[in-house]
């Protein structure tokens, strides 16, 4: 019996919408009538976010928040096991950005 193996064709990656910003950080997560739980976050950005430590459901919509600032209306791009891909609503101001990577991931 011979094994015929076969290829897909490649995807093209997705283009990032903005500059990714390597940060270890705690952050704030709720769900629509949840409780708020802490994640981890990493890969900032003005879109969106990397958490992690925190099981979320593609499509769900969700706020985060960091430190003391106003919850961020997101939503939950993708999910695997304890990882997931978040995009925020509206893109953060960059000097939001900035705070949030220069003050709150200290």
């Amino acid at each position: 019996m011979n094994a015929v193996f076969y290829s897909r064709p490649a995807t093209p990656q997705r283009q990032r919408e903005g500059e990714r910003k390597s940060v270890r950080m705690i952050a704030s997560i709720r769900e629509r009538s949840a409780t708020a739980h802490d994640a981890v976050i990493s890969d900032l950005s003005r879109t969106g976010c990397r958490v992690s430590n925190i099981f979320l459901r593609a499509g769900n919509p969700i706020w985060v928040r960091f430190g003391h600032l106003a919850p961020i209306e997101s939503r939950v791009i993708w999910a695997r096991s304890d990882i997931a891909g978040i995009r925020f609503e509206q893109p953060l101001h960059q000097a939001v950005l900035d705070h949030i990577t220069n003050r709150v991931a200290r």
